[in-house]
């Protein structure tokens, strides 16, 4: 810290010290709010895991002193007044640029923005540490001192004061730094968050005078947002403006789409409702058939909270399921299953849109529900013959059944997964996507006992052929769980008969060891004791 400090103007706009002086920051960061995050968790008694492990490894590795302590918090403010004074500089530099996001990040409590992955030390064999998924809608903030959120408002004042202000969500370098920006103040001013993202809306991404002229640039588009298209932003992007005439133009450079985003995770109720009624009402057909604003539509769709305001949604991309199934967009179509359930509305309305998105309305069809849904394929595209043989299941359609088995109404989800032959539903709950469904079967609250029982026959001599497989053994477990007494005896007769052949795989002997199947052999009543006296500690 005292070799870097001096010399923070040279170092800053390099290649190569600009990064060493980032991660000296977070370090120094980290360290002066440490004991701020111990305090919070030994005053808080209803707390999380995530708290109890940093109060581990504290205790591991020792507290700093209360030195070394200061220092650290003196150097974090002294690199952040060091950005702040030659903000104009460091914010377009492709170098300085992410040490001044560093800052930002450090100062408001962020460890991971949405989408970002944690970077793993190569030279230690540890497992990754999975990062924050792009279409979650909460993030956590560490404790961090006031001194340190004052510093973030100053930041956002200096730069929204900025005559280039408006400019800056049309490039890239500047876009990630304000989409930073954004996620920083949310946890130091909630006020002027939405004083930022209104203007936002108002100078750049949707300004009232593009709104006032939508109807006059139906007529003369060619001659004036063609010209526009080429002047904002850069180059290379080109070739994604195409058929964005008669859109605002926050969705003409992706540099600026992906701020929007940021600013729908940020916004409370009101400013989503502006943001919503400002950029995609009657446009989301368009934008969620689109490859790259698709995903903006998506990330409306996860942070709409509020019925009143999905239900227009819904309605609006409803009859767009069979061209965002052509498209390949099914990430919209997921969005929106998670949000019928997350509202509780339009639940029956989707099930009945994908059954006509599949061409499987017709009764006799309708046993192919779920096989078209965990492919996210019409029905006409699908050799049912080789339903064993050759059978791939979608990431997003796997999650869509879920889904749907966790609706008020999951009979026609339940019923197609039934009717379908035991080796089919070995296959699915053999694979790494499809094991899931076996999870929302057995846990969903709104699927029938009797429709479990059923599950529980239908597998019938096939058990051994799951417990072998990895992601088999998963859903086997499962199974396991919710049979009754009577169920699991017989389940365990049947893999049983052949505990060798359970053994020859790795997953089949944590099952017969989990299941205690020697114990079984032996004397069925003794297990059967020991299970009951086990289900009763738990």
């Amino acid at each position: 810290m005292d070799t870097l400090l001096p010399e923070l103007r040279r170092l800053s706009p390099d290649n190569f010290t600009s990064h060493i002086v980032e991660t000296s920051l977070k370090v120094a960061c980290d360290r002066a709010t440490e004991h701020l995050q111990n305090q919070e968790s030994e005053n808080t008694e209803m707390e999380e895991e995530v708290p109890k492990k940093k109060r581990k490894k504290a205790s591991k590795e020792g507290k700093y002193s209360e030195g070394h302590i200061k220092k650290c918090h003196e150097y974090s403010l002294n690199v952040s007044r060091f950005v702040l004074n030659n903000l104009e500089d460091f914010a377009w530099d492709p170098y300085a640029n992410h040490i001044l996001r560093s800052v930002l990040k450090s100062l408001s409590g962020i460890t991971l923005l949405p989408g970002e992955k944690p970077k793993v030390n190569l030279l230690k064999e540890t497992e990754k540490p999975k990062g924050i998924p792009p279409h979650l809608t909460k993030m956590d903030y560490k404790t961090v001192p006031d001194e340190f959120k004052e510093m973030v408002v100053e930041f956002a004042k200096r730069m929204s004061s900025w005559p280039q202000f408006k400019e800056m969500p049309f490039k890239n370098l500047t876009s990630g730094m304000l989409q930073v920006l954004l996620y920083a103040v949310k946890n130091c001013d909630k006020n002027l968050t939405r004083d930022l993202i209104k203007q936002l809306l108002n100078e750049s991404l949707a300004p009232d005078d593009w709104v006032n002229n939508v109807d006059d640039e139906k007529k003369d588009v060619k001659g004036n947002e063609g010209d526009d298209d080429e002047t904002v932003g850069d180059g290379d992007e080109k070739k994604k403006e195409v058929n964005t005439t008669n859109l605002p133009p926050v969705f003409k450079q992706e540099s600026a789409v992906r701020l929007l985003e940021a600013a729908l995770f940020v916004a409370k109720k009101k400013m989503y409702t502006q943001i919503y009624a400002r950029c995609f009402i009657n446009r989301l057909g368009q934008l969620a058939t689109m490859p790259m604003l698709n995903f903006t539509v998506q990330r409306l769709i996860d942070n709409c909270q509020i019925k009143e305001e999905f239900e227009p949604m819904f309605d609006e991309l409803a009859d767009k399921f069979p061209a965002l199934l052509s498209c390949g967009n099914t990430g919209v179509l997921l969005a929106l299953g998670k949000a019928c359930l997350r509202v509780q509305a339009r639940q029956a309305q989707l099930v009945q849109k994908l059954e006509s998105a599949f061409n499987c309305t017709d009764p006799s069809q309708q046993k192919y529900f779920s096989v078209c849904c965990l492919r996210l394929l019409p029905l006409n595209r699908i050799d049912v013959s080789k339903l064993v043989s050759d059978y791939f299941i979608h990431i997003h359609g796997s999650v869509i059944l879920q889904t749907i088995l966790d609706f008020q109404r999951p009979a026609k989800a339940v019923n197609s997964l039934l009717e379908l032959a035991p080796e089919e539903l070995v296959v699915i709950f053999s694979d790494a996507k499809g094991c899931h469904v076996a999870d929302a079967l057995c846990r969903g609250q709104c699927v029938g006992v009797k429709a479990r029982d059923k599950l529980v026959w239908r597998l019938k001599g096939y058990y051994q052929k799951l417990a072998l497989s990895q992601y088999g053994s998963r859903a086997f477990e499962q199974i396991f769980e919710t049979c009754s007494p009577e169920q699991r005896v017989k389940i365990m007769t049947e893999i049983s008969d052949k505990s060798n052949l359970l053994n020859s795989t790795q997953y089949g002997r944590v099952i017969a060891t989990k299941l205690d199947v020697a114990t079984f052999k032996q004397s069925q009543k003794q297990w059967e004791e020991t299970w009951k006296n086990k289900k009763n500690k738990e």
